[in-house]
């Protein structure tokens, strides 16, 4: 029988219901999802989360709501721990060479993400984002997404420059911050609007193209 694909959350305990709502949907198409609260990992947590991270096929962060209105209203010392141990689990996806994919409930995030590689706004309604069920089966089936090149989008921030794709079109006007700088960028003319988002599905050990489709 085949191993079942493995994806690691990394995330903030404070998401409690965001982050059981997108484990549910890993369930639900058969994968397997690593949630853990640090304090249930046996120590060194450090070993355990680089074991993780190194069998799964991939990594989301996921940012939601009640972590970020905590980082605005109180001091450092109540998130810091929490972000420290987040900047380490990427920093070992980056390692590894895993995808990163940052999951946002809305457009606001606090603390850089030094490496990412899709950027995707979810409030936690599958019923209303039926494509992230699509992405999450692709995964399962041991396949790599290969988005389309006009979903590319490069920070504008000089030191930055980092380059990710943004999987929803912008509305005119939009404003969103970069998860890895924190700069603000405004799209007056919005993103992606009036074009057809194509993927490839392709086979991750062969490089070899499946089939076309349109999001």
């Amino acid at each position: 029988m085949p191993e079942v694909p493995k994806v690691f959350i990394s995330h903030s305990r404070r998401d409690k219901k965001y982050c059981h709502s997108f484990a549910d949907a890993c369930n639900s198409v058969g994968l397997k999802p690593f949630l853990y609260e640090l304090e249930d990992i046996k120590p060194p947590h450090w070993k355990t989360l680089q074991r993780e991270i190194s069998q799964s096929a991939i990594l989301f962060l996921l940012i939601g709501k009640e972590f970020t209105e905590i980082q605005k209203s109180l001091t450092p010392d109540a998130w810091l721990f929490t972000q420290n141990w987040i900047a380490y689990e990427i920093g070992v996806a980056a390692q590894k060479g895993i995808e990163v994919w940052v999951l946002c409930e809305n457009t606001d995030i606090n603390f850089p993400v030094p490496y990412f590689t899709n950027l995707y706004f979810w409030e936690g309604n599958l019923a209303e984002q039926k494509e992230l069920i699509f992405f999450l089966k692709t995964y399962k089936e041991n396949k790599y997404i290969m988005f389309d090149k006009r979903m590319r989008h490069t920070c504008s921030n000089p030191n930055c420059r980092i380059t990710y794709n943004i999987i929803q079109p912008l509305a005119k006007g939009a404003k969103i911050k970069c998860p890895s700088c924190l700069r603000i960028t405004e799209f007056p003319e919005g993103f992606n609007l009036n074009t057809k988002q194509d993927c490839r599905i392709l086979k991750t050990f062969a490089g070899m193209r499946l089939r076309d489709t349109k999001l």
